[in-house]
C-alpha cells in the first residue's frame, strides 16, 4: 500500500502559495537578472503539518546585495513578522525565506541548504523556501529530521483561484 511503512503512514506535506505570492515571485524571477541577489522573509501559517505563504518582506538597506549571495540581516524583516503576527493574532508568522539566483537556477547552493537546515533546526517545525531565477521559481520544504532537517524541492500538484498547492 502505498504510503503505508511498518504501520504508520507517511504525511505527504504541501505549501499552500497565495497567489499574490506567486504574482511577487512571477515579477522577481521576470527582473533578477543581472542584478545583486534579493531575499526576505515568507509570512504565513501552519495549518496541520502544511503551510499556507501568505506574504513576504522585501530587501532592505540593512541588508546585504551581492552579486552571488544575499544576507538578510535589516531589521525591517522581524519588524513585519512581528506586525503580522500581531495583526493575526498569533496565526501568521515567519515561516521562511525567499531569495534570487540572478545567475540563473533553481537549485540551493551549499550555503543554502546549510542556511535552510539551521533556520529549520532552529525553529523545529517545517519551513518553506523560494529560489527565485531568471524566469522561474521553486519551492523547497524543509522539516525537522534526526539528526538533521531534510530539505526537499516540492512540485505544484494543485492550480486554483486559492494560489498553488506544492508538494
Amino acid at each position: 500500500m502505498p504510503g503505508v511503512s511498518g504501520g504508520m503512514t507517511a504525511v505527504r506535506r504541501r505549501v499552500l502559495v497565495r497567489p499574490d505570492v506567486i504574482r511577487f515571485l512571477d515579477a522577481e524571477a521576470g527582473s533578477c537578472a543581472g542584478r545583486p541577489e534579493a531575499g526576505g522573509t515568507l509570512l504565513g501559517s501552519r495549518r496541520g503539518p502544511d503551510l499556507e505563504i501568505l506574504g513576504w518582506t522585501v530587501p532592505g538597506p540593512g541588508d546585504d546585495r551581492r552579486p552571488h549571495a544575499f544576507t538578510r540581516a535589516d531589521p525591517r524583516h522581524q519588524a513585519a513578522a512581528t506586525a503580522a503576527w500581531n495583526a493575526s493574532g498569533g496565526t501568521v508568522a515567519f515561516v521562511g525565506e525567499w531569495h534570487t539566483h540572478p545567475a540563473g537556477g533553481v537549485a540551493p547552493s551549499a550555503v543554502d541548504l546549510r542556511t535552510w537546515k539551521r533556520l529549520t533546526k532552529a525553529n523545529g517545525r517545517p519551513m518553506a523556501f523560494a529560489l527565485v531565477a531568471p524566469g522561474e521559481w521553486g519551492v523547497f520544504l524543509a522539516r525537522p529530521g534526526l539528526p538533521r532537517p531534510v530539505v526537499r524541492r516540492s512540485r505544484p500538484i494543485e492550480h486554483s483561484g486559492l494560489g498553488v498547492v506544492f508538494a
